[in-house]
């Protein structure tokens, strides 16, 4: 038997299919795993994004206090006559944000004789609110951080906790989440002015 070579080059290139397009089951079954993969996705990515807002809030909120810390210590801070005693950190719990202060020497006194965070006048620096789906909270069984004051050059730090010094001793803060879902170490400042998260 002779075969043509069109009839040869049509089997072996197209073959024979008996099938025009999917079935039903195949269609169904496709887009079933499409829908699965695609929750598991947006479940993963709501939750990352909250994730790393709460690493962001926390770590800006440890930098602030590290700042305050750091502009008490500086050399022209030190050298100058500007009138600042120091630099400190408030905590709001009911507006959830946290501000970095300078404090100015009080009408009469030098800096190395404040004793409290109100004694000397405070000017705001920089306001930092936080995600909406965050909250401080305070740790049980220590005194809430509220304020946090840094007087050079030794330097002096004062821990404020419900508008009494801390002295010694330590105050924290907890960020957590509000569902309560993701929660930071407690972040504290001692008296002798060591951070600690």
């Amino acid at each position: 038997m002779a075969y043509d070579k069109k009839t040869v080059y049509s089997s072996l290139f197209t073959g024979n299919r008996s099938r025009n397009g999917f079935t039903i089951i195949e269609i169904v079954v496709v887009l079933g795993i499409t829908a699965l993969l695609s929750s598991i996705l947006i479940s993963y990515n709501h939750t990352t994004r909250q994730q790393v807002s709460f690493y962001v809030d926390q770590m800006k909120f440890i930098q602030t206090i590290f700042r305050a810390k750091s502009l008490a210590l500086s050399p022209s801070l030190q050298s100058s006559n500007s009138g600042i005693c120091g630099y400190g950190v408030h905590v709001d719990y009911g507006a959830m944000n946290y501000f970095l202060f300078s404090c100015n020497m009080p009408q009469g006194t030098d800096c190395q004789s404040i004793n409290s965070i109100s004694a000397c006048s405070q000017t705001r620096i920089s306001t930092s609110d936080t995600d909406n789906n965050i909250r401080f909270i305070s740790q049980s069984g220590t005194p809430r951080l509220d304020d946090v004051l840094f007087i050079p050059p030794d330097p002096i730090t004062l821990v404020s906790s419900g508008g009494a010094v801390v002295s010694p001793g330590s105050a924290s803060v907890i960020i957590q989440t509000k569902d309560g879902s993701l929660s930071s170490a407690p972040i504290s400042v001692s008296s002798a002015g060591l951070i600690d998260f």
